[in-house]
């Protein structure tokens, strides 16, 4: 017989070249010959899928023993299937199914048999809802705030290799033939309930223990013991997903409760019976409230009235951070409660083992129901998990990952003050997530988690980080889940920094989100039921690390050519800047007198009388409303009457310190900005700022980068619409950037360069004109992948700081700055000849004294203001730029 070549074995064919088990019934009773049924139902099954593209077919001598046929008629139907181009016959190989793309076009076999259709088949009973908690998409993101997920780099790899490696010289091969306990491995039982007694203080025997595949298989077997159609159960609201669409499946009739700061609201338990109650005392999901001692003891007395077992998830209770973690209800009910536990949050989610103690009178029917459900878990999982309990290792685990993950929620609440002010935040003492209630001036909840998504940040609403809310209450609206666990302390800042950035830049590019950031709803719609607790207080964070460079003076190199070009506050945000030839500023403290007042938008969530720092979108600001730009104005620190002109013309004058005055500013300004519809309500703040951030931050623009930005752009640049504090001279382009983390001193003072500067819309506006006649974060976007411009100081050593000051700065050294470099300014001399007095302010114009120069002044010759002697006296710059049209910013007279 020819044989055809045999074609290569592909890649498909060496993973799939195993001995396939064909199914071949052959009927002795019809004409048919055997050799011919053989080949008839290899075709059939190859064709139909039934037999692998690639997989081997059995040896004719096998095939002919499982037929019970000579072997000769199973080699002539191989023959006839490979002369069909069905298979490739392999000398001391085997016979392989060939590829699509090597058969022979083949008919259609006929149906040998008639199927009989069936009726319509029984529907599955499915959930109605189910927890979602794997997100394929989560690799995508660039920040991830997912809750409840630990740290990767925390993993005791090396430890868990170890104990791996002698489990597998131990009693592997017992362990692994044999069914085990549906109860779980005694030995990890035993070592769970040690450690509960001492790390948690609850007192169990192992005979009550169960282990579980995680907290859910846990939460459905108590709810398999108990829920029967309609039996009611209660749940907190919020809950957990996992557990309130447990018990629905089990056809429970759920009863919320609400919580509040101190957990679930005992007061409001229904009067039933109810079969179950479902807590999380220790950190509740997803508020983070610990249930207060006072509520413990009367859910358990309920519970003991009622016939009701409590169901306690020990949610994340093992990283408590701020004080002692109350005792578990397990320890103070142990007759009522079902205490369940898992690893997933101190080791991981993959390990899938967790357990349930239960009460003596519980433990046969738990582990009956355990065992109906999957027979116990891997022997060799928990065989590695009970060494690793029992030595030692979990402990200490779990105290370095306190530390670690301490030091993250230190930075996300520090993070979160620093972009969003006085934030408000819940469950911050304990666990691995924190709930956040948006401010006002933040977009609700589900449409942040939108745009965070697009922009790679992954931030949760209640239901994406799996939280049940039933009433609908305003957290669920207004409510973020922000985990930190899994991230570093420069990825949280950085995560943070980009959310409050998104709403910035969103408002900049569509001035229509404005109208879903004027809403603010209180977290709780709840009244307490008894009286807030003395020592509730925020956490203690963390004090920020040290500087990269030592803050001693002498550590910082003066260079004549670096000086303070101009000084500027900003009384009313949104309004005209205001020179100031000298500053004294005080450590730790905001730029004196720098946005004190501000406007805001009608109906907004501001007290008008107690205003706290807000994003700007709820302000009049120049980044929308930039008709403001048209008027020039000026505000008297002292007698605070404010003056206003337009291209000269003085249009409006009102004293700030009364009612009628500040009305008028209102009115005014609702003439200006028409849109506003309403007037705005003029709020002063107390003791801070209405900087666009809420840290005590002065801003810094240095005029060389502006320079090359000039050159790059072919367009003058005013340095007023960066609204900077201070504005420096004699730094090369974008060395400000090289600054940050360093101290710098700027005449007597010393600040921390402390981060960079976004630019937002309110640039775009021409100072001069109101004239929206440029697109800055754009344009710096396009050239350098970002729209930072200048950098924000924090006071270190307060002093005095006067236009004309030197500026010392660290010695050279640093990357180069994200730009081309450009030549250094070298100021020239004060015009005129004048110098001007850094006690008091006084300019000496070149003729005082009777015509004498200054540098011919007597050296005991004082100020005649304040009495200073001349050595406090600097060579004056004007404070004040305008653009000259040649590429550079010349000084104003």
């Amino acid at each position: 017989m020819e044989r055809r070549p045999i074609p290569a074995p592909s890649a498909a064919e060496g993973l799939r070249g195993y001995a396939a088990q064909v199914t071949v019934l052959l009927d002795r009773t019809v004409a048919e010959t055997l050799a011919l049924q053989i080949v008839a139902q290899i075709r059939t099954g190859i064709q139909d899928g039934r037999i692998a593209v690639g997989s081997r077919l059995p040896s004719s001598r096998r095939l002919a023993d499982q037929l019970q046929v000579a072997r000769n008629t199973v080699v002539r139907a191989y023959e006839q299937l490979h002369d069909d181009g069905l298979v490739s016959i392999r000398p001391a190989a085997g016979i392989f199914v060939l590829a699509p793309q090597a058969r022979a076009a083949l008919p259609p076999v006929p149906a040998t048999r008639i199927e009989t259709p069936m009726v319509e088949r029984v529907r599955p009973r499915v959930p109605q809802r189910v927890q979602r908690l794997n997100d394929a998409q989560s690799s995508r993101l660039s920040f991830d705030f997912y809750p409840g997920r630990p740290a990767e780099a925390l993993f005791p790899v090396k430890t868990w290799r170890r104990l791996m490696q002698s489990a597998v010289s131990g009693g592997l091969r017992r362990g692994m033939t044999r069914y085990g306990d549906p109860a779980g491995l005694s030995a990890l039982r035993a070592a769970i309930a040690n450690h509960l007694g001492a790390w948690r203080g609850i007192a169990t025997d192992p005979g009550q223990v169960v282990i579980v595949s995680g907290a859910q298989e846990g939460l459905s077997i108590a709810a398999r013991l108990f829920i029967a159609p309609e039996t009611p159960v209660v749940v907190e609201n919020p809950c957990y997903q996992g557990a309130t669409f447990a018990f629905e499946a089990a056809g429970a009739a759920v009863h919320r409760v609400p919580v509040d700061e101190d957990g679930l609201i005992t007061a409001r338990l229904p009067d039933v019976g109810a079969a179950l109650a479902y807590v999380t005392p220790g950190h509740q999901f997803p508020t983070g409230a610990t249930l207060s001692m006072a509520r413990r003891e009367s859910l358990i007395a309920w519970a003991r009235r009622r016939g009701t077992y409590i169901v306690e998830d020990d949610y994340d209770s093992d990283f408590q951070y701020d004080g002692s973690p109350l005792p578990p209800i397990a320890a103070m009910a142990p007759d009522c409660t079902i205490h369940v536990g898992t690893f997933s949050k101190s080791l991981g989610p993959g390990l899938r083992l967790g357990y349930l103690v239960v009460p003596p009178a519980l433990a046969d029917a738990a582990v009956a129901v355990k065992g109906l459900l999957d027979n116990g878990n891997s022997w060799f999982d928990q065989h590695v998990l009970a060494e690793f309990i029992r030595s030692g290792s979990f402990v200490s685990h779990l105290l370095r990952a306190r530390g670690h993950y301490r030091e993250a929620r230190d930075t996300t609440v520090a993070a979160l003050r620093r972009h969003f002010g006085d934030v408000d935040l819940a469950g911050t003492g304990a666990g691995l997530h924190i709930c956040w209630q948006l401010p006002p001036g933040v977009p609700p909840a589900a449409t942040l988690e939108a745009m965070a998504r697009k922009a790679r940040l992954g931030v949760y609403s209640l239901a994406s980080a799996g939280a049940y809310d039933g009433l609908d209450t305003a957290l669920a609206r207004r409510g973020i889940i922000l985990g930190y666990a899994a991230m570093a302390p420069r990825q949280i800042e950085q995560g943070i920094a980009r959310l409050s950035d998104l709403v910035d830049d969103k408002l900049d590019g569509s001035p229509g989100f404005l109208s879903e950031l004027l809403v603010s709803e209180p977290l709780s719609q709840v009244p307490r039921s008894e009286p807030a607790p003395r020592n509730r207080h925020k956490p203690a964070l963390r004090a920020a690390p040290p500087a990269r460079a030592v803050s001693a003076p002498n550590a910082l190199s003066e260079d004549p050519m670096q000086i303070v070009r101009g000084i500027y506050r900003y009384p009313i945000k949104g309004m005209s800047a205001q020179p100031v030839n000298g500053i004294m500023l005080e450590a730790g403290r905001p730029f004196p007198f720098d946005r004190i007042f501000a406007l805001a938008r009608p109906n907004v969530p501001i007290d008008r009388y107690d205003p706290k720092w807000a994003k700007k979108g709820l302000f009049v600001m120049l980044m929308i409303d930039e008709a403001l730009a048209e008027v020039r104005t000026e505000l008297d620190p002292d007698s605070l009457v404010l003056r206003a002109w337009s291209q000269r013309e003085a249009v409006f004058c009102a004293d700030l310190r009364t009612d009628e005055g500040r009305r008028d500013l209102e009115r005014f300004v609702r003439g200006l900005v028409p849109t506003l519809g309403d007037a705005p309500h003029l709020v002063q703040s107390r003791q801070g700022h209405f900087m666009d951030k809420p840290d005590n931050v002065i801003s810094l623009i240095n005029l060389a980068t502006l320079r090359q930005l000039e050159e790059l752009w072919g367009r003058p640049l005013d340095p007023l619409r960066f609204r900077a504090n201070f504005y420096v001279d004699g730094l090369r382009p974008w060395q400000e950037f090289d600054l940050i983390g360093s101290d710098i001193r700027l005449g007597d003072a010393v600040f921390r360069v402390d981060r960079r500067n976004g630019r937002c819309g309110a640039t775009n506006v021409n100072p001069q004109t109101g004239k929206r006649d440029m697109d800055i974060p754009g344009a710096l976007r396009a050239r350098f992948g970002h729209k930072d411009l200048g950098v924000y100081l924090v006071t270190q050593r307060g002093g005095k700081v006067v236009v004309g000051d030197p500026l010392a700065v660290p010695g050279p050294g640093g990357s180069a700055a994200p730009a081309e470099s450009g030549a250094v300014l070298t100021p020239g001399p004060a015009p005129a000849g004048r110098f001007i007095c850094r006690g008091c302010y006084y300019i000496h114009d070149g003729v005082a004294g009777a015509g004498v120069p200054f540098a011919e002044l007597d050296a005991a010759w004082r100020c005649p203001d304040c009495g200073s002697e001349k050595s406090a006296f600097r060579p004056y710059v004007p404070a004040g730029f305008e653009p000259d049209g040649t590429g550079s910013n010349r000084r104003r007279g």
